[in-house]
């Protein structure tokens, strides 16, 4: 069930047998895995069942290391969480990216993939993908298209990795109902974690301390807790439970909000005529249809050459595309579909909180020529029409100690520190850019395709002016089985506290090439198999026969959830 917490009464003491905190992916996975197990669950969310600017405040913060987001952006703060905004790109993560590398600092997990495998095709049921099989020879063969055709690279410098699309599955939306209808979960809205309150050796959480915008206070008392409020708050909250912990809960060791990790994306024009990349595979063309490939290092690349992991996209590009007009146009578009206009990037600056703006209604009117043109082929993408590619990067980023968030001075509307962002990459990461560019141009060249512009002589060492993320915040509460160099343990459980977890991207030693998203909900799942087992039923806690009909209705809908439409841009 739905609650508003601002109903609730000031001072009250809520009980649970496990307290869940944020209702994002991974929040609502752990909710829906758990709702037949006989656990009271109680789902904390900041925000409410849409989005409110104030709520979304809440998240803004300060950038001072490379240019990033801003924190008020990036971050999305109501009931689904950043599934809300998500692109619904998806791959599992590759064998190598669970391995103690010698080449990269700080990285292994506490186990191998085989650990995660069986978790992962739920998980692409959870995010309405149909199919978990990613060999580019079957899925070209159903694509049956003449413009989707795998490229003949050379497999001793190359390969073609298959990602395919979620909806993308907005878990505030799709998963709603079942969550209403769950009998042993309910979800406070408007909900804000105030404070972690441990005991005073700091060995386990007594309670949270909750507060709503309104000026209502509460506490939330729980056997366990799980953290899933993403890689920034979760730092944020536990950097903030200081009164028993001087440096923070967990933090002994000054881990916590260390090793902050992106996917850096860049991108460099390719010349090349569209006769000579026949291949659509490798940019947006067939979206619609689930599916795209990129271009990547093999396993044995980047352990000869000593590279993090590293794919690249193959982008199109129609004339008029390069116009304000047009991404004028797109917002508006994208507001207007029905799958995509709650979507808050699309109010988000650069784009404008109340719509188009009388200078974006301007730049439409202006160049309309150019910008019909540019929806005409953005909608039928014409091989003849295309004007330029882009090949556009997408790399791990290896660990970095010094690339952290922590708390600043100033302080959001409860009074508590917001945070500060210090995003740092190594040398290893933009050399595995530029030397994957390289093995790419290399190809382009043998198969008579094309060529990548030269580098401006200063971007070899630093990155470009297009550098920006993902909106991957992963690596700030990593998994490690020593406390020295993690914050968490093979299961996800905070180390010294006996019954704090964290279910989020921030517990990722490594961030592999691929998004985050797919993963997320394999490792709650895996997390909620955990705390089944360990979780304690009260023995108040009866499901009455006509319940467990009720949800195990529930458990089936969640499993099968009809696909909404894909969007059009």
């Amino acid at each position: 069930m739905f609650i508003d917490a601002r109903s609730v009464a000031p001072g009250a003491k809520i009980a649970a047998d496990l307290c869940i905190v944020g209702a994002g992916a991974a929040g609502i996975t752990l909710a829906q895995r758990l709702a037949d197990s006989g656990i009271d669950i109680c789902l904390l969310e900041s925000g409410d069942l849409d989005f409110n600017w104030q709520t979304q405040a809440l998240y803004e913060g300060r950038n001072v290391g490379l240019p990033y987001y801003a924190l008020g952006f990036c971050q999305i703060r109501y009931f689904g969480g950043n599934t809300n905004g998500w692109g619904g790109w998806c791959r599992p993560f590759d064998p190598i990216d669970f391995r103690e590398r010698s080449w990269v600092e700080h990285s292994g997990w506490p186990w191998g993939p085989e650990t995660l495998a069986p978790y992962y095709p739920e998980a692409h049921r959870l995010c309405q993908i149909p199919s978990d099989d990613y060999d580019p020879e079957r899925v070209v063969a159903a694509l049956e298209a003449r413009r989707g055709r795998v490229l003949p690279l050379d497999p001793e410098k190359l390969e073609t990795t298959i990602y395919r699309f979620s909806a993308p599955t907005r878990f505030g939306q799709v998963y709603r109902e079942a969550v209403r209808q769950a009998g042993s979960v309910r979800c406070y809205l408007n909900a804000n974690v105030l404070a972690i309150r441990a005991t005073s050796d700091a060995t386990a959480v007594k309670h949270l301390e909750v507060g709503c915008l309104s000026g209502t206070r509460f506490t939330v008392t729980a056997k366990h807790f799980v953290l899933a409020a993403g890689g920034i708050e979760n730092t944020r909250l536990l950097l903030l439970s200081n009164d028993v912990a001087p440096r923070g809960l967990g933090n002994d060791h000054d881990i916590v909000g260390r090793y902050f990790m992106e996917h850096p994306h860049t991108k460099r024009v390719l010349l090349a005529s569209p006769p000579a990349l026949s291949s659509a595979l490798y940019g947006l063309a067939f979206h619609g249809r689930g599916v795209s490939a990129r271009i990547s290092l093999p396993e044995a690349v980047q352990e000869r050459e000593e590279l993090l992991n590293y794919s690249a996209n193959i982008h199109a590009v129609y004339p008029g595309q390069e116009d304000d007009g047009w991404a004028a146009f797109r917002k508006l578009v994208l507001s207007l579909s029905q799958s995509r206009h709650t979507d808050p990037f699309i109010r988000f600056p650069p784009y404008g909180r109340k719509g188009l703006t009388l200078a974006q209604v301007s730049s439409i009117l202006r160049r309309l020529d150019r910008v019909t043109v540019a929806a005409f082929l953005q909608l039928f993408e014409p091989a003849h029409w295309i004007s330029g590619f882009l090949l556009e990067s997408k790399c791990e980023q290896a660990p970095n100690p010094e690339s952290r968030v922590t708390l600043d001075h100033p302080r959001d509307a409860f009074g508590l520190n917001r945070v500060k962002l210090d995003w740092r990459t190594l040398p290893i990461d933009r050399r595995s850019v530029i030397r994957g560019e390289e093995i790419i141009e290399g190809e382009l060249r043998r198969l008579g395709i094309g060529q990548l512009a030269p580098l401006a002589p200063e971007e070899n060492e630093a990155w470009p002016s297009n550098l920006e993320g993902g909106w991957h915040q992963i690596g700030t509460t990593r998994m490690h089985v020593d406390p020295r160099q993690g914050v968490v343990d093979a299961d996800g459980r905070v180390h010294g506290l006996s019954n704090l977890y964290i279910a989020s991207g921030s517990v990722f030693p490594t961030g592999s090439a691929a998004p985050p998203t797919l993963t997320v909900v394999a490792l709650a799942l895996r997390l909620a198999d955990h705390l089944r087992q360990v979780v304690t039923h009260r023995e108040r806690v009866i499901v009455q026969p006509a319940r467990r009909s009720t949800l195990a209705a529930a458990a089936a809908r969640l499993l099968t959830p009809p696909l909404s439409s894909r969007p059009s841009t």
